[in-house]
């Protein structure tokens, strides 16, 4: 299982938000997590929590671009020349491609619409790609691409996030293609649609109240763990978790 003692796992998003919360709940397993976001600053932050999570565990973290192709080649060298072995690859980074407030789609530029495909969609599938040999010699890995209920009704388009919309649907997909190509070899392809999750890529949009509610990072972090506890030879595909509505007042 991936986070049995001694396990490696490797965070893409483990700046903030889910990833980072997956990142210290891995850490707390007592094995090595391995961080990558795009912020410094914050991924220095996301060490030290590692370090006082799982003292044990040789954590590191780079500041690493996911939708560029040589950065995820390089990723997986270092992880291959470190640790030998990756147990598990999660993909946790996304963004809406824009800043400020949502544009609809016919005044969306192009460039915001290309960075939320380049990120969301072109980066799972270069992270994938670049941890898949390292996996399928050994016979053994856990990929988790984190893809997104997008609407309280499941994976639905939304209006004024066509970008982001299009990308988990995409993503969605291609998860479901390779986990069909790598079954049988040992190596485990899911995707996870979390519902409306309390971090910075939602706050103060549209859809922090959509759902009534949102989910604790820390609380989704756990439930993701106790998904990959599921026993070898077993499959979760496509879990949704969303979040229960607040009783009014």
């Amino acid at each position: 299982m991936p986070v049995a003692l001694g396990h490696v796992s490797v965070i893409v998003g483990a700046s903030s938000g889910i990833g980072r919360a997956l990142a210290r709940a891995l850490a707390r397993r007592d094995g090595s997590v391995v961080g990558i976001g795009r912020n410094s600053e914050r991924l220095a932050d996301t060490l030290a929590e590692l370090r006082q999570c799982g003292p044990n565990g040789k954590h590191r973290c780079y500041a690493l671009d996911v939708s560029v192709e040589d950065d995820m080649r390089r990723l997986a060298g270092e992880c291959a020349a470190h640790y030998g072995a990756v147990d598990l690859l999660v993909v946790s980074a996304a963004v809406p491609g824009y800043e400020g407030l949502p544009p609809a789609t016919r005044d969306l530029p192009l460039a915001a619409w290309q960075r939320a495909i380049d990120v969301n969609l072109h980066g799972p599938f270069l992270a994938n790609r670049a941890f898949l040999p390292l996996m399928l010699e050994r016979g053994q890995g856990d990929i988790l691409n984190i893809c997104s209920s997008t609407t309280p009704h499941g994976l639905r388009g939304r209006p004024l996030v066509p970008g982001y919309s299009a990308s988990k649907f995409a993503l969605a997909a291609f998860t479901q293609a390779l986990a069909d190509e790598v079954a049988g070899s040992g190596v485990r392809v899911n995707a996870l649609f979390p519902g409306a999750v309390d971090t910075p890529l939602i706050a103060g949009t549209a859809l922090a109240s959509a759902y009534g509610g949102s989910i604790d990072p820390d609380n989704l972090a756990e439930a993701i763990v106790g998904l990959l506890q599921v026993t070898e030879g077993a499959l979760s595909p496509d879990p949704h978790v969303l979040p229960m509505s607040k009783p009014a007042v």
